[in-house]
């Protein structure tokens, strides 16, 4: 350790915060990034330069941006997924469930999820938002990613509900959401980030290196990455699919899962060691449902579980590091803290 580590000189980092999709599951992010709060002394979006994210993930940045903090946000997810994942109560619910089992509709009616989302953002427009945000979402017509953006002039003006609407679109489960995105005033049909950038961090950790109007490209040696996924799925599959119907859940698990860990592995090689900060965790073949809401105490269980085996520990570190300290106290820091103490 030089010196100037040890007396906490390092230049402060360009702090990103990325956070995966996947549906109920987003509440073990939560959790975690309420233990980094914890040691930030702190809410995240005044330690963060830049939050990215994907569908569920994007609706949880979005929040943090807005001034929520985790332990609120946890409430209101906990309270609020049964709305966006609403249970079957009438004759057309249960129809629309048997359709969705041979392909031929969404599992929920996106009223739900709307209803959800307006009531978190209200009339807040993405360029209200206090701390630059990504959210990631897939033009299915142009078969390409469609990354929403506070800091473009050409998104401020959009509604955060509908921009995370349209990121957590997510194939089988809601309809496409179509949305005006830019000024030719042509609506797209927008599904789910999540088939192409479900970890959404070289996207963000591109947007950090790429030189702005409001500011100078970063240094990667500068750039450090918090990122928070929302459980590992098993590996292979208890029941074998006898046809593509009704086992479309696992096929969109399996895209995400692909895009996560190419996004992980790539993430890994760009970044210096003690700038990228992955929290993931296994869990087990019933938790990994996205939408099963009966889950969401045993999902932080698992969160807690994850913290105690080792997790607690790299969030302390990690909050070290982006406040611009050596990952373990220099000797001048524990001498003041003792001073402070006695």
């Amino acid at each position: 350790m030089s010196i100037a580590e040890s007396l906490g000189l390092r230049r402060k980092p360009y702090r990103i915060l990325t956070l995966d999709g996947g549906g109920v599951r987003g509440i073990l992010s939560v959790v975690w990034v309420e233990r980094l709060e914890h040691y930030l002394k702190g809410p995240i979006h005044a330690h963060v330069d830049l939050i990215a994210g994907t569908s569920i993930g994007a609706v949880m940045g979005c929040a943090f941006s807005m001034g929520m903090d985790a332990r609120e946000l946890r409430q209101i997810w906990s309270d609020s997924a049964a709305v966006a994942f609403a249970k079957p109560v009438s004759l057309k619910d249960h129809g629309r469930r048997f359709a969705n089992r041979v392909g031929l509709a969404a599992k929920y009616d996106a009223v739900g999820l709307e209803t959800m989302l307006r009531s978190i953002f209200r009339d807040a427009r993405l360029g209200d938002l206090g701390r630059p945000v990504m959210a990631m979402s897939y033009d299915i017509q142009a078969l390409q990613v469609h990354v929403f953006s506070s800091e473009r002039e050409d998104h401020k003006a959009l509604p955060v509900w509908e921009v995370c609407r349209a990121s957590a679109a997510a194939p089988l489960f809601f309809d496409p959401h179509l949305m005006v995105t830019d000024e030719t005033g042509v609506k797209h049909p927008l599904a789910d980030g999540g088939m192409t950038a479900n970890n959404p961090v070289v996207l963000a950790i591109s947007e950090a290196l790429s030189h702005q109007p409001h500011r100078k490209a970063i240094p990667i040696e500068d750039v450090v990455v918090a990122s928070f996924g929302t459980g590992a799925p098993p590996e292979g599959q208890t029941t074998i699919p006898k046809t593509i119907f009704g086992h479309g859940s696992a096929i969109l698990t399996a895209l995400m899962t692909g895009a996560v860990g190419t996004d992980h592995v790539t993430a890994r090689t760009l970044l210096p060691a003690h700038n990228y900060w992955r929290f993931q965790t296994a869990i087990s073949d019933r938790l990994a449902e996205m939408d099963n809401i009966d889950n969401i105490d045993e999902l932080q269980a698992a969160a807690y579980a994850y913290l105690q085996d080792g997790a607690d520990h790299r969030l302390h570190q990690l909050a070290r590091r982006m406040r611009g300290l050596p990952l373990e106290a220099g000797w001048l820091e524990r001498l003041t803290s003792r001073r402070e103490t006695a």
